[in-house]
């Protein structure tokens, strides 16, 4: 009985030492653990050298405009009939897309395909249309049969 009342007459009593030990190499650990992660900040790059910024072309904006054998003038889909000598929408067309090439500071001219066949009086009016629309640059091309 005497190991008995022994136990009930000293209180039980927790050693801190040896736990403040395992804490301390806990965090040690954990520490030494966290800097080998590398964040993606600290990952590095090249950034670009300064280069020299290459002149822009310039891409001409061109209408082919087609006369066919029987008079019809074809540009961009849009068909005139013979009977339309003023031509005042194929001025409306042409001097859109002149404006066009004019905001972007591109160079700017027609082309006229007339059919072996055509009539001269119909190119005259083509070019007419080109005039009125303010065209300062008017070629013209041979159509391939």
């Amino acid at each position: 009985m005497d190991l008995m009342q022994h136990y009930e007459e000293s209180p039980l009593k927790l050693d801190v030492a040896s736990l403040i030990d395992v804490v301390f190499l806990l965090l040690i650990y954990f520490i030494m653990t966290a800097s080998l992660i590398r964040k993606e900040a600290d990952i590095g790059f090249m950034l670009p050298a300064n280069v020299a910024v290459q002149d822009m072309q310039e891409i001409p904006l061109e209408v082919l405009i087609q006369i066919e054998d029987d008079g019809t003038v074809v540009v961009e889909g849009m068909r005139f009939s013979f009977d339309d000598r003023s031509l005042d929408d194929l001025v409306v067309q042409v001097a859109g897309v002149k404006e066009i090439a004019a905001s972007q500071n591109s160079p700017f001219f027609v082309n006229v395909l007339p059919h072996p066949d055509a009539l001269h009086r119909r190119i005259i009016d083509v070019m007419d249309a080109c005039a009125a629309a303010g065209v300062d640059s008017l070629t013209f091309s041979k159509t391939q049969q």
